[in-house]
């Protein structure tokens, strides 16, 4: 189901969560990009504390700007749901890759914890402890560049960083923190790095160090435990690289590396000097962490008394008596608190169920298949929304399925009502490449094989353009619908005629018997009677040419005077038409009684561009012929010129009138 967040932040599908918040892919819809979006969990708004924490997050990554360290972009809160937005990142996260591939060669693991120790060195500087480094919180890109996330538990290094007193349980993963945090205890710079070698040693090992059938078990050998080394598991891990895991792990914090820049100086040799001693941490951090009274020997003990007795008043013996029956009352004490607490832990435990995924079944089968796997009806929640998947069908679920969770915990079903009806776009005139992407982007997410191409001749859209879709533009569709493309391949061709030679009457009527139209006429004086088409431009006859394409004529104006054909009594041949379509030559001339000296002159007339408007255009002349006389009728839609030829007698002068939709616009002397 669509949500949109702030007016802004579309979330389209969750891709991850944990116990305090869930994580959603959305579109930015102001930048037009793919961010991530936080959300702490409907149950926790109430939970000040867990607020307060969630805005800590944000505050404590606001600070960074490294390129290991996710981004953030924006924190709001809409309808009292808190959200922090953050740069999404395309890939698995370390803890993904290590189950994926096992564990990770040398090489790839040094360049791994180079990139981790540089982001968390960049929060250690602005003095921001992570307290919760693990593989999941360590995301990988495309091109292996790591992105350490979730500073939902960092805080800044004060005289105060313990945690917090009121808190059920110690915060940060089990099996990566560090002894400190175990016991409620400092936590600075050395208790990420313990993390750091937590994670080094499953990377390099497949394993982890310390592993427990209960929370509380696994913190306890923290504190008091030794673990199997690296080498013994994975001998072709070489001896530099397990002494930064040892030396990481090292119980005491004052022996452990004093901040990041020291491991990562210790990682950029360690491939280059592969063989040296192995790594041991000094005899007392051998011992274990937790310290229990000691009971002395007990013949050593009378001694001691017998000597007390002899040399000490009563009274100094009754004390040390005291003291001696106190401290094993203590003891006592602890020991019952600790057998309570075991007892209790185990008879509180809950067992843990596999998870089936059941994404993609019918709702019904879901049910059905998670009761089987030991849920009860009342631990499934369900909830329907629009997706890709038919109606009726689970298309998401949370927890995610093939995974182990208690028995007692809640699980999530997202039940499918089919897809969101959106509004078809309009993609006239777009590439067909620049349509697809349009369709299959995140705008719209159609799948690629739902998208149809069909080829069709256009007049209007170029070759490759777009011409409709079907459904049409504005039309509800669904995502799962099949989307027709039309796209243009051509204006249908057509053969230019042969029309030189012919009256203009009918090259006009042949033109546009082949679906063409005439151009600009050009009137030229010539051999050939008034009328007949000369030549043509720019396309020659029998040439395939666009339908619609315009025909420039050259057209006989008829004999130049003097050409010797002054005893011609030619008339004056009207072949135009004022219906708007055609074209007409005043070229028919009588030239037979011009008066002495008459010259003949060509004047070239221009119509402008009107904004592609069509007009209809009518240009005349009066000269020594004594005639009015039409030379062109023609509609037209852009500018067009058009050449006159006048005969000007001595000591006169002739007129061109040009006029358009039937209002003269211009006229044009023409002198001697």
């Amino acid at each position: 189901m669509t949500r949109r967040l702030g007016n802004r932040y579309e979330l389209q599908e969750q891709i991850g969560g944990g116990g305090m918040a869930v994580v959603y892919r959305a579109v930015d819809t102001l930048l037009d990009r793919i961010v991530a979006v936080k959300m702490l969990r409907p149950q926790f708004e109430g939970d000040e504390e867990l607020i307060e924490r969630f805005r800590q997050e944000a505050q404590s990554v606001a600070k960074l700007a490294h390129p290991n360290i996710v981004n953030i972009y924006d924190v709001g809160i809409t309808d009292g749901e808190y959200y922090i937005v953050m740069e999404y990142v395309d890939g698995p996260t370390l803890k993904d890759l290590i189950r994926e591939r096992g564990p990770l060669s040398p090489s790839e693991t040094v360049n791994i914890t180079q990139q981790i120790c540089k982001a968390l060195e960049h929060a250690h500087s602005h003095h921001i402890i992570h307290r919760d480094v693990k593989p999941h919180n360590i995301l990988l890109t495309k091109s292996n560049q790591v992105k350490v996330t979730d500073f939902g538990i960092a805080r800044a290094i004060t005289g105060n960083t313990v945690t917090y007193h009121n808190e059920k349980s110690v915060m940060g993963s089990v099996h990566y923190f560090s002894p400190e945090q175990a016991r409620g205890g400092t936590t600075d710079i050395k208790s990420d790095i313990y993390s750091l070698g937590v994670v080094m040693y499953e990377v390099l090992t497949g394993r982890l160090p310390f592993s427990g059938d209960s929370a509380v078990s696994v913190a306890l050998k923290h504190l008091r435990d030794n673990f199997t080394d690296p080498r013994h598991i994975n001998p072709d891990i070489p001896q530099s690289l397990e002494n930064i895991v040892l030396r990481c792990l090292v119980k005491a914090p004052e022996y452990r590396y004093r901040d990041m820049n020291e491991v990562l100086q210790d990682l950029n040799g360690a491939l280059q000097n592969p063989d040296v001693p192995k790594f041991q941490p000094p005899s007392s951090v051998t011992e274990q962490t937790i310290a229990v009274p000691a009971v002395q020997d007990e013949q050593y003990r009378r001694q001691q008394d017998g000597q007390q007795e002899e040399n000490a008043p009563a009274k100094k013996r009754s004390i040390w008596k005291t003291l001696m029956w106190i401290t094993v009352a203590v003891v006592m004490v602890v020991v019952a608190v600790l057998a309570a607490y075991y007892i209790l832990m185990s008879l509180l435990k809950v067992p843990n169920i596999n998870l089936p995924n059941v994404v993609g079944d019918k709702q019904s089968q879901a049910v059905t298949k998670l009761v089987g796997a030991g849920l009860t009806k009342s631990q499934i929640t369900e909830q329907q929304g629009h997706s890709s998947k038919p109606k009726g069908i689970v298309y998401q679920q949370d927890p995610s399925g093939n995974q182990e969770i208690k028995k007692g915990r809640t699980v999530t079903i997202y039940v499918s009502t089919g897809a969101q009806p959106i509004n078809m776009p309009d993609l006239s005139g777009m590439e067909l490449s620049q349509g697809e992407s349009w369709l299959t982007g995140p705008n719209y997410g159609f799948p690629k094989k739902n998208i149809k191409v069909q080829k069709a001749l256009s007049s209007n859209f170029q070759q490759g353009q777009i011409i409709s879709t079907n459904p049409a533009a504005g039309s509800k569709v669904t995502t799962n619908q099949t989307i027709t493309i039309k796209v243009s391949k051509g204006a249908p061709q057509t053969t230019v005629p042969a029309i030189v030679g012919k009256s203009i009457d009918k090259a006009t009527q042949m033109l546009k018997q082949n679906g063409l139209t005439e151009g600009t006429i050009t009137q030229q004086s010539s051999s050939q009677p008034s009328g007949t088409v000369l030549s043509i431009d720019p396309y020659k006859a029998g040439q395939k040419v666009d339908k619609n394409t315009s025909i420039d004529l050259v057209v006989s104006s008829g004999p130049a005077p003097g050409s010797g054909n002054n005893n011609s009594t030619g008339s004056s041949n009207s072949t135009g038409s004022s219906n708007g379509g055609g074209s007409s030559s005043g070229g028919g001339t009588s030239t037979g009684n011009l008066p002495p000296g008459t010259k003949q002159k060509t004047v070239d007339v221009t119509i402008h561009d009107n904004n592609n408007q069509t007009h209809q255009v009518l240009i005349t002349k009066t000269d020594a012929t004594g005639q009015d006389q039409t030379v062109v009728s023609k509609v037209i839609n852009k500018t067009s010129s058009f050449t006159v030829q006048m005969y000007i007698a001595p000591n006169t002068t002739g007129t061109i009138h040009v006029t358009e939709d039937g209002k003269e616009i211009k006229t044009i002397p023409v002198s001697y």
